[in-house]
């Protein structure tokens, strides 16, 4: 048993209580140690002879068993052991007095522990056979007569008091007996050890030395030792791994060797000297000269109480943890992105709804006025790019993975330079050399898009104190070829992208590692250094390449080589076709005004019969009124007091068979999928145009898959 404080006359035994009933903790601190003015129930000494002392006890009360274990772990920490613990096996709502006692006897396996109960289907073998050793646990059923709470509580703190005693006492004879037994094995051993000290003694040293160098060399940091002058006494051997030489070729050299680059002013070296002060220090440092991020220790080495006579310095390299904590920042940073593109989305596809809805109407009453025409079908067009744009947004900044599929190339680049096109300066000009021809890849548009922004972002700050011409050239090359070639990618068609600046170049000497994580030649603030390694991963995830031309004052050119796909891509929609028209009575529910009103003054001119409203409860009300009195829904998601998916699924649940046409601005909760798996038959993202609207409400009618 570890040393703790014996408990003198004046020092109380600690005991704990734990049990879920607070009358019960009373009762156990009056039996234990009432107020010396009041004792609940005296002890009855009798008055003829003096009363033998009564020993003291200091009583803690819990009311879990998680606080009682607790209270026994601060008690060894304090030093101030318990000596006994009541326990109540059952103690809801947290764990009971069996959990507990386990938990105590693994702290502090010498603790005198009662288990109480007011149930009799407790298996006291089965206790003892939990909570050993069973000499140290005993069980009291409830209700129990007090004089057996103080008759425990002397006894068996008598009993811990005197396995102490005796473990003290075993102890103090063991450490006889082995001294004892020394002198002698010394004392008879005497002549021998001195006739073979020095052999001896040399093959310990020999030994020890083997042994250590063995550890040193097998330690996976980075480790040197470093003296008073900051000269190399000694590396293990992956710090000399690291650095491409032999052990011999480093020791005698200054620490500026080690730890910086060729040229440089010392600043990292000067920095580490600051740790050989003779205490022990710990920093997480950069070390080019090593290739990595690294927790660096710096630990003094003394030989006796004087200044210390060097400093050992070990190098945990943590370049990977780094990368992964910097990933993590980035992936919450485009997380935080995506929400605020949702909410926004959300919004402007309304307004584009109300733009869009409007400007179809006032075509359909133009005309043969071609100058309002030509107008209208500009404002049109402006509204779908807004509509892409905010797709394209949403698409970028999305956490979830989309799936790999057919797509081309050159609508998503021409798509992506309108909007980089936004950010650039305007002493950057981007000149397209996109040409016609098959361009179909397997690949994920946020990924195209995140490539094309990256390179592009590279070569606009290239470019930002001179200005320039940023050339993005798209073609179809044939490898290999006389005019290109990409070592390790398989023979046949690729597309090729080019992006291509007139900035100051690439020097020679980083050209190898401008693809690592987190290198960069930017100031602080400017660049994470993860645009190239994205580039760079990405391309190989879908097995192409990436190559680099560049020289100083020459720009640099950056050419990506993907495979092209022999799966067609599908072909986009032809918007000149007219909306279909039909018959049929819709309710149309928005909580947008101008929305309700625009859907339903479209789907009226095709031929329906339209009955609309912007409160969700009360289109419900209206349907319940009379469920046959329409033919199709169409309903907002997001409305207040009850959502679209909500209104569908009261109305599904008045008639199963209703064709029901669900319109949202943005959901991240909600997907196509989801909205079939509902009972949806139609799932269309805002702003709808009349044809895509008159085109499901159809399908919808005819129970046909959108």
């Amino acid at each position: 048993m570890p040393a703790t404080r014996h408990p003198g006359p004046a020092e109380p035994y600690h005991v704990l209580v734990a049990d879920d009933e607070p009358q019960i903790l009373v009762l156990f601190k009056e039996l234990l140690a009432p107020d010396e003015d009041f004792d609940l129930l005296p002890r009855g000494a009798s008055q003829g002879a003096p009363a033998a002392p009564t020993p003291r006890y200091a009583v803690t009360a819990c009311r879990q068993g998680e606080e009682a274990v607790e209270a026994v772990r601060e008690g060894l920490r304090t030093g101030r052991r318990y000596a006994l613990a009541f326990l109540d096996v059952r103690m809801p709502p947290g764990r009971g007095g069996l959990w507990a006692a386990g938990e105590m006897r693994r702290l502090d396996p010498y603790v005198q522990i009662v288990i109480m109960t007011a149930f009799s289907d407790i298996d006291a073998e089965e206790m003892a056979r939990r909570v050993p050793p069973a000499d140290r646990l005993l069980y009291q059923q409830k209700p129990f007569h007090p004089q057996e709470v103080r008759q425990f509580a002397a006894s068996l703190c008598s009993k811990w008091n005197s396995e102490r005693d005796f473990l003290t006492l075993q102890t103090r004879l063991e450490s006889i007996v082995a001294e004892r037994t020394r002198e002698l094995a010394e004392s008879n051993e005497r002549l021998t050890r001195e006739i073979r000290e020095r052999e001896r003694v040399a093959e310990l040293i020999a030994g020890a030395k083997r042994e250590w160098e063995g550890t040193f060399d097998s330690v996976q940091d980075l480790v040197v030792i470093i003296d008073k002058e900051m000269m190399l006494k000694r590396l293990n051997m992956a710090m000399a791994h690291r650095l491409g030489l032999s052990p011999r070729e480093v020791v005698g050299r200054p620490a500026s060797f080690v730890f910086d680059l060729p040229g440089s002013d010392g600043e990292l070296s000067k920095r580490l000297a600051t740790l050989t002060d003779g205490r022990f220090h710990s920093l997480e440092l950069a070390v080019p000269r090593l290739h990595g991020e690294f927790l660096i220790t710096a630990s003094p080495i003394y030989l006796s109480e004087d200044e210390p006579l060097g400093t050992v310095f070990v190098a945990h390299d943590v370049t990977e943890r780094k990368v992964l904590e910097k990933k993590l920042r980035q992936s919450q940073k485009m997380e935080a992105i995506g929400t605020l593109a949702g909410g926004i989305a959300h919004d402007f596809n309304n307004i584009l709804g109300i733009v869009m809805g409007f400007s179809e109407m006032i075509l359909d009453g133009a005309g043969g006025d071609e100058t309002l025409l030509r107008r209208m079908e500009h404002i049109l067009q402006a509204c779908r790019r807004g509509k892409e744009l905010v797709l394209q947004i949403l698409t970028f900044s999305r956490q979830t993975e989309e799936e790999v599929s057919t797509l081309r190339l050159s609508p998503l680049v021409r798509e992506t330079l309108k909007l980089i096109r936004a950010t650039l300066p305007h002493s950057v000009a981007i000149e397209e050399r996109i040409h016609a021809g098959p361009d179909t890849v397997m690949a994920e548009p946020a990924q195209i898009q995140q490539i094309v922004m990256n390179l592009c972002a590279n070569a606009a700050h290239a470019m930002r104190e001179t200005g320039g011409i940023l050339t993005v050239t798209l073609d179809v090359v044939r490898l290999p070829g006389p005019a290109f070639q990409a070592a390790g990618l398989a023979p046949g068609e690729y597309a090729r992208l080019e992006v291509h600046d007139t900035g100051h170049g690439i020097p020679k000497d980083i050209l190898d590692r401008i693809f690592d994580p987190f290198f960069t030649t930017k100031k602080p603030g400017e660049g994470t250094g993860m645009g190239l390694s994205v580039v760079h991963g990405i391309v190989r995830k879908y097995r192409g390449e990436v190559k680099v031309k560049s020289a100083p004052g020459f720009g640099t050119a950056f050419e990506v080589f993907l495979p092209l796909s022999q799966i067609a891509a599908r072909p986009a929609e032809d918007e000149s076709q007219g909306a279909p028209g039909g018959r049929g009575r819709i309710l149309y529910v928005d909580d947008e005004e101008s929305l309700a009103e625009i859907g339903a003054e479209l789907l009226a001119g095709l031929g329906f019969q339209v009955t609309p409203r912007t409160d969700s409860q009360q289109a419900l009300e209206l349907f319940r009124a009379d469920p046959a009195a329409f033919d199709a829904v169409v309903t907002d998601q997001t409305m207040p007091g009850m959502s679209g998916t909500d209104l569908s699924r009261e109305i599904l649940a008045i008639r199963p068979d209703m064709p029901i046409i669900l319109v949202t601005g943005f959901s991240e909760s909600l997907s196509k999928e989801r909205a079939k798996a509902l009972g949806i038959r139609e799932f269309l993202l805002k702003p709808v145009l009349r044809k895509d609207l008159a085109e499901a409400v159809s399908r919808a009618m005819a129970g046909l898959d959108g």
